[in-house]
């Protein structure tokens, strides 16, 4: 088989800044744009409160319901995937077909055409759950196939580099909207239209991006696999009796749910509990972006030395400790300055949880193919997103009846259910450093650096 090369790696990586760009839509704007505070300018499109056993909104429902769709779909695609016998590889075929429905869907959640609230909640709930389906249709290949063709430890290790750079530079981007809504609207046009333009120009570039592997990569010359001839419960029994997989799955699990509640809530601690203008926001997000970016080079430098382990633990520590800061926000002054010091302090755990938990589930994925000989990446990258993404869909059923609570009459945001959302985000960050601790990352390490001794033999 061919040996990649740096540039095949990034070309193949730069759909992740499209999927930055729908990130950042879903888990940063799409609970502001639906339950909008007063001062956003955004008409009110679905309805409002609690509306199913007296603590989920319907927004809040209807996205853990995704999570729970994409959870759930995600072990049958990657057994799809894994026991896929296309002429053109197991993977890019599912790239070629679903990278565009997945865009358009992105979209599309966010144009609800309805005077209607009940038919703007049907249409928002068929796209979320759409946008998950093929979410899982095109990003359960991709991951897979990435450890299937980079072989070597350090060369794997800059390629989720690479990974996590076109994520988080799309989400750099996607941090860009209130600004450029801001500058639509001066043109003339109104909020919603404004969000609306914005999200299109990103629905554009991003079918683009999608695209780029199915173009430039040929699977079969990096690829030789022995497909799984296991059913997918057998194969998803195998994936879970490996220790070293359930710890990586539960400590990702608890970090990516902390993470969810902040990524959730980040454009009201900006404006409403820092007082930052929602134009300014950019500035804030822009430095803590810079900042993690800035620190790249070191985190991929400190893992390759010692590790995986001591980097995850030590940003999962500091992005608790940096939840839990929010709550005593009354305590600092407010204005751009204190929005932009917590920026730089939340840059560390960024560059961190950004490039090594893929980098991480790799290993343990790669430390199972040479035990047992077959080559399962998909179903195990498939079961650590389901646990995960159950995860997920937790905190983003809590967090809009978290932020609620405190809220005035005829408001959709509290300044209680706010800091309640930081607590129980930081909480969940802490329990992923006890787990993360328990990895034997030791053994792992030797029995993938043993195996490439021999083939190097």
């Amino acid at each position: 088989m061919k040996k990649i090369t740096r540039r095949s790696i990034v070309l193949y990586c730069l759909p992740l800044f499209a999927v930055g760009l729908f990130t950042t839509m879903l888990n940063n704007y799409l609970i502001y744009f639906y339950q909008p505070t007063a001062a956003s300018g955004l008409p009110v499109l679905i309805t409002q409160g609690y509306v199913f056993a007296g603590i989920l909104t319907v927004i809040g429902l209807i996205k853990a319901v995704g999570h729970v769709i994409d959870a759930v779909s995600d072990p049958m695609v990657a057994a799809l995937s894994d026991k896929s016998g296309h002429r053109d590889g197991r993977r890019i075929p599912f790239l070629r077909r679903y990278a565009v429905p997945f865009a358009l869907c992105a979209l599309l959640i966010f144009c609800s055409p309805f005077q209607s609230a009940l038919l703007n909640d049907l249409w928002l709930a068929v796209f979320i759950w759409a946008y998950y389906i093929f979410y899982t249709l095109y990003m359960v290949p991709h991951g897979a196939l990435l450890p299937e063709m980079v072989r070597d430890e350090g060369l794997l290790v800059d390629s989720y580099t690479y990974h996590s750079l076109f994520f988080v530079v799309g989400s750099m981007l996607g941090y860009a909207t209130p600004a450029i809504v801001s500058l639509i609207k001066k043109t003339g046009v109104s909020p919603v239209a404004a969000w609306r333009l914005t999200f299109l120009a990103f629905t554009v570039a991003g079918i683009v991006l999608l695209l780029v592997p199915t173009l430039v990569i040929r699977e079969k010359d990096y690829v030789s696999s022995v497909r799984p001839t296991a059913p997918l419960a057998s194969s998803l029994k195998h994936a879970f009796s490996n220790r070293h997989f359930r710890l990586v799955t539960l400590g990702q699990l608890f970090e990516g749910t902390g993470m969810s509640f902040f990524q959730a809530c980040i454009m009201y601690y900006i404006t409403e509990l820092m007082g930052i203008p929602e134009e300014q926001s950019i500035i804030v997000m822009a430095t803590s972006i810079v900042g993690s970016l800035a620190l790249y080079p070191i985190i991929n430098k400190w893992s390759k030395r010692s590790g995986k382990k001591r980097p995850m633990i030590a940003g999962c520590v500091v992005f608790a400790a940096a939840e839990f800061v929010i709550c005593f926000v009354d305590a600092f002054p407010r204005g751009l300055l204190t929005a932009v010091v917590f920026a730089l302090f939340v840059s560390f755990p960024f560059a961190v949880l950004n490039i090594l938990p893929g980098s991480m589930m790799a290993d343990v994925i790669r430390y199972d193919t040479v035990k047992t000989g077959v080559n399962q990446e998909g179903t195990f990258s498939a079961a650590k997103s389901f646990v995960t993404k159950l995860g997920t869909s937790i905190a983003t059923m809590i967090v809009p009846s978290l932020v609620v609570v405190g809220a005035i009459t005829g408001q959709s945001v509290g300044r209680k259910g706010l800091l309640l959302t930081a607590v129980v985000g930081g909480v969940f960050t802490l329990i992923s450093v006890v787990i993360y601790a328990m990895y034997n990352e030791k053994e792992i390490r030797s029995v993938i650096r043993g195996a490439g001794e021999e083939a190097g033999a």
